[in-house]
């Protein structure tokens, strides 16, 4: 069953062009997360369903 999988794997540059891709986005990701100006974002949309919340009873 290994040998059935791994046939179809023949262009070995490829397969490590599109893990290094995918790794390099998975960093990047990383780095946009946990960036220092990102933590106001973060509050903003922490308390959003809170605000919704206020918004939908000083409407009715």
């Amino acid at each position: 069953m290994k040998q059935e999988g791994l046939k179809y794997f023949t262009d070995l540059h490829l397969t490590s062009m599109g893990l290094i891709i995918f790794f390099t986005f998975f960093i990047c990701v990383l780095f946009w997360v946990f960036r220092k100006d990102s933590k106001y974002f973060y509050g903003e949309m922490q308390n959003m369903p809170l605000k919704e919340q206020e918004f939908t009873d000083a409407r009715d």
